[in-house]
């Protein structure tokens, strides 16, 4: 049987790639929290690279605002506004028509650099 390498305190910058591919060739569990993001803005705004984490809360002070979440590829994240009144549009790509955010909602994000392919998937509707 194989030994396996055993790393602590390993911090990676960049990413990681498996013989293969990702699909499906890295296996294990996970533990832990993950990162979250919580952000306060009052004009038009792009995530930073460090915003983009898996939750990201956004409150906007202002009304009519738009989100650029600039996101990777196939990448997921939990998006909400937790604002108490403000909604906001969201786009992942500026060529992006945008879905409406409104306060207190929670949107499951798959991302997609191609223009309106990113699918958002509200978590609570209120029904």
């Amino acid at each position: 049987m194989a030994k396996f390498t055993r790393l602590t305190n390993l911090e990676v910058t960049g990413a990681v790639n498996a013989p293969g591919g990702i699909s499906g060739d890295v296996t294990g569990l996970l533990k832990g929290l993950f990162k979250a993001t919580s952000i306060s803005k009052a004009a038009n705004y792009t995530l930073a690279a460090a915003e983009k984490t898996p939750y990201i809360g956004i409150t906007l002070t202002a009304a009519s605002k738009t989100v650029t979440l600039d996101l990777p590829d196939g990448t997921a994240c939990l998006l909400v506004n937790e604002g108490g009144s403000n909604a906001f549009t969201v786009k992942n790509v500026s060529g992006d028509s945008g879905t409406s955010i409104a306060a207190g909602k929670a949107y499951l994000v798959r991302a997609s650099t191609t223009a309106n392919g990113s699918k958002l998937t509200l978590l609570n509707d209120g029904t």
